[in-house]
């Protein structure tokens, strides 16, 4: 066996022992606002409602595994009628890297239910080998409730319905992610799931206690596997930064710190 599929079964054999990720792109997000949600295998929700422009970085160290690491740079910008994101990440090891490119479109205001679609292209770089990949697609729904003290929202989605024939030699298939947020005043509880056509799912309660825009704590509780994750996030001014830990019970944990510059403006969104 050559050095590089060496390499890239290495990389699939530590996220699959090590984590809820089983295939290749599972892991979906990194950053310390998923790892407080103990949710590495869904997009994670901002600690912030957005509103006008933001830019972010993030560095995630995986598992205490000698060069085992997740980076992300992403843009995104909260109008009154869409929020627009975009983002690159690459996970890995020097020698066997995924890439992840993600463009996110979604409706906000004051409707009752809103709708997003994401486009993704998908590439699997080990050194040596000829790169591997494809593009992806999925879409959406939020449903939101008004209660005397706060809301209820329901997002159900389709993530990676749509997906070139690249991606099968792959591993990825569809899912459908689920969150049940309760929100009311500075506190929300949210139940959050990702079920697959296998039956497999790893269910996580996730709590967010926010200071207005100044500060929030996120901690999280997820089974299937065992799991807990805590992060903080701290604005002041146009510069955010966060901290988060996720744990695995059975031993093995990833961190990540993240920066952010945020340009505020008077636009406030629907969309959690």
């Amino acid at each position: 066996m050559s050095a590089a599929a060496i390499r890239s079964v290495a990389l699939a054999a530590i996220l699959a022992a090590a984590s809820p990720a089983r295939a290749a792109f599972e892991v979906r997000d990194a950053t310390p606002a998923a790892l407080g949600a103990a949710s590495l295998d869904l997009a994670s929700v901002p600690f912030f409602e957005p509103a006008g422009f933001a830019a972010s970085a993030s560095h995630t160290a995986l598992y205490q595994s000698d060069g085992l690491t997740s980076e992300r740079a992403a843009i995104a910008f909260g109008g009154r009628a869409a929020c627009v994101s975009a983002s690159w990440n690459q996970l890995g090891f020097p020698g066997a890297r995924e890439h992840v490119l993600r463009l996110d479109v979604g409706e906000v205001g004051r409707r009752a239910v809103l709708l997003s679609v994401v486009a993704e292209r998908l590439t699997l770089v080990v050194d040596g080998e000829p790169s591997q990949g494809g593009f992806a697609a999925g879409v959406s729904a939020l449903a939101k409730v008004a209660l005397p003290r706060g809301s209820l929202e329901c997002v159900v989605g389709g993530d990676r319905l749509a997906r070139t024939h690249g991606l099968d030699a792959l591993g990825v298939d569809p899912s459908v992610p689920f969150m049940l947020r309760l929100c009311s005043g500075a506190v929300a509880l949210a139940w959050m799931d990702r079920w697959e056509a296998s039956g497999r799912a790893s269910p996580r309660l996730v709590l967010d206690l926010t200071l207005g825009r100044a500060a929030c704590v996120r901690m999280a509780r997820g089974v299937r596997p065992q799991r807990s994750g805590a992060a903080i996030a701290l604005r002041r001014g146009r510069v955010e930064v966060s901290a988060g830990r996720l744990d695995l019970d059975d031993g093995g944990s990833v961190g990540g710190v993240a920066l952010a510059i945020i340009a505020p403006d008077d636009t406030r969104g629907g969309r959690p």
